[in-house]
């Protein structure tokens, strides 16, 4: 006789333990590591840098 189709009431008990054994040694997904400028460390310092320099020529022009 053929296998029988699997039927989704019907649950294996060792499957589903071997399965929460399989999580339980699984480590907990680490939360992603997003940053305000994305990979890049120093997006900060070039974005001060750029601001500053903005500031110093509307500075300069408005000293005339």
């Amino acid at each position: 006789m053929g296998r029988r189709p699997e039927d989704p009431q019907v649950t294996d008990l060792g499957r589903y333990r071997r399965a929460r054994e399989l999580q339980r040694r699984q480590p907990p997904p680490r939360p992603p590591n997003e940053r305000f400028f994305g990979r890049r460390p120093r997006a900060g310092l070039i974005l001060l840098a750029v601001i500053l320099a903005l500031a110093a020529l509307w500075a300069l022009q408005n000293l005339h």
